[in-house]
């Protein structure tokens, strides 16, 4: 009897367990960028988590790459539309923007680039916000959270257009558009502007610089995202609002950032640091790639990647990469898709595709050469491996600051390094000592943490689904116009009082001294 009441109280637990699972089970939606794979990497990632907490993830994706996207992530749900192309268009204007890396781009083809682009994101906006029945779909779904990249701010415009009692959460690395949308005070006279390659440590031109070009990009920026999105905001929101408010309304933003590697700056408390939550468990190499590994012996292995953007570069750029690479004692793993480079030696292995992060964390390798794109910064800040940066665009130029700053590695330029550069860049990195030692302590600094970066993003996402959202940690500034925010009415008001009084005294002294010569006067006739 005992034994029967034993397993019915284990049987009432688990299914107790069960229901409790169930029940906290719930529905995500997903908003990738139209382009750009790697953010849809921490995306998807983010998702894949989520789906091993029990919820249930739904992606919204045009119909062209649906099939793509079911094959990466089979745990996912799909919502498509027809995008009427705009996806292709956009994946074309990136890949003509990547043929002109190793060239210098005129400030015309610039503005032609950034227009011809804002047009496309404005239509594949239209097509999905306006698919009746995708919309339809979506809103039957009761969706308890909607999470969006922020470099297109799609997902701030679907889910008030769903349902406005839908909370939605932002991944980013920068803002872009932006600058004020989460109302952090960014105090330019330590805080770099994230496209410079600058540190926090700046010297007065490049402050002068740095507080020029963030008040340019504080005019033209908003410029641009209500030219682009605020015509769709008024058609599918309201007439009240505008791209600003929308995005402003965020209820969490989760940085890829950390406090190892980024310069300090000023956070507010709906600001989470989830810098390299991508980073998972070290797995087994390939059998082949293992191989090639092993044969590298003491010397080690250099690891080599620009990323899932840039995997072809031009003829005379890979002969100078093959030629400095051939060089080396070290074996190297070159992710390169493109034709065999001239003068390609037998030390340097050619692939598709890496396992970058089981490569990094690979006990003999010795470092890897990057784009400074922030997925392979953390991954090699995580394992503890020097860089050599050669930074491209967009941030990259600024975490190469941030690898160098920490003496995690060196810089160069990629538009112009040279056969020896490379090569001596690369044994300086081998040869001295301080990098491969700051890299194993700043790797003991980023692990030592109470949670993982993916486990706390995981936390603050459910911790928002479980209370509908967080309007109080969002900071009154983003409601604020910018001449409140800068408190110039206030300054306006006390100039005038000032001004006033001084005045008033200024005015009155005649008229006191003309008044007391007059008393004088009289009182000296009257004697």
């Amino acid at each position: 009897m005992g034994v029967v009441s034993k397993s019915s109280t284990l049987l009432l637990v688990f299914l107790g367990l069960l229901i409790t699972h169930r029940i906290s089970a719930e529905n995500v939606l997903l908003v990738p960028t139209p382009c750009t794979e790697s953010l849809w990497f921490t995306l998807s990632n983010i998702g894949q988590a989520l789906v091993g907490r029990g919820h249930v993830v739904t992606v919204v994706v045009p119909e062209d790459i649906a099939e793509k996207r079911r094959a990466e992530r089979p745990d996912f749900k799909f919502e498509t539309f027809r995008d009427q192309g705009t996806h292709a268009l956009l994946k074309e204007i990136d890949a003509q923007d990547l043929s002109n890396i190793e060239s210098e781009t005129s400030v015309y083809q610039y503005a032609r680039d950034v227009t011809s682009t804002t047009d496309v994101i404005t239509k594949h906006c239209d097509l999905l916000l306006g698919d009746i029945d995708l919309m339809s779909r979506l809103k039957a779904a009761n969706f308890s959270l909607v999470v969006y990249d922020c470099c297109y701010p799609i997902g701030a415009m679907l889910a008030p257009h769903m349902d406005s009692r839908v909370p939605y959460i932002a991944t980013l690395r920068t803002e872009l558009y932006f600058l004020r949308a989460t109302g952090v005070p960014l105090p330019l006279s330590y805080v770099p502007f994230w496209g410079f390659d600058f540190t926090d440590n700046m010297n007065f031109v490049q402050r002068v610089e740095n507080v020029f070009t963030y008040s340019i990009l504080s005019i033209l920026g908003p410029w641009l995202a209500t030219n682009t999105y605020d015509e769709l905001v008024r058609k599918y929101i309201s007439e009240k609002e505008t791209i600003k408010s929308v995005v402003s309304n965020t209820d969490l933003w989760l940085y890829q950032t950390d406090h190892v590697l980024d310069f300090p700056a000023p956070f507010m408390p709906n600001m989470v640091q989830i810098g390299g939550l991508h980073i998972g468990e070290v797995s087994p190499l390939p059998k082949e790639l293992e191989t090639f590994v092993q044969s590298a012996g003491n010397d080690g292995v250099i690891v080599v990647s620009f990323g899932s953007i840039v995997k072809t570069m031009s003829s005379k750029k890979t002969r100078i990469f093959a030629a400095a690479f051939a060089r080396l004692r070290q074996k190297v793993v070159w992710r390169y898709t493109g034709e065999k480079p001239a003068g390609l030696g037998n030390n340097t292995k050619l692939m598709a595709w890496i396992p970058q992060n089981d490569l990094l964390g690979h006990p003999m390798t010795r470092a890897f050469v990057t784009h400074a794109g922030a997925r392979g910064m953390y991954e090699a800040l995580h394992h503890g491996v020097p860089m050599v940066c050669l930074p491209l665009f967009f941030d990259q130029p600024g975490n190469a600051a941030r690898v160098v700053a920490r003496g995690l590695g060196v810089k160069l330029e990629f538009s112009t390094v040279t056969n020896d550069e490379l090569y001596q860049a690369i044994t300086h990195v081998l040869t001295n000592n301080s990098y491969r030692e700051t890299a194993a302590r700043l790797s003991r600094l980023y692990r030592d943490q109470p949670q993982s970066p993916m486990e706390r993003a995981v936390w603050w996402i459910e911790h928002v689904i479980k209370h509908g959202g967080l309007p109080h940690l969002r900071a009154r500034a983003v409601g604020l116009s910018w001449y409140q925010y800068h408190l110039l009415d206030v300054a306006v008001f006390l100039f005038a009082v000032c001004t006033a009084v001084l005045g008033t005294v200024w005015y009155s002294c005649p008229f006191v001294c003309k008044k007391m010569r007059c008393k004088i006067g009289a009182k000296v006739k009257s004697q």
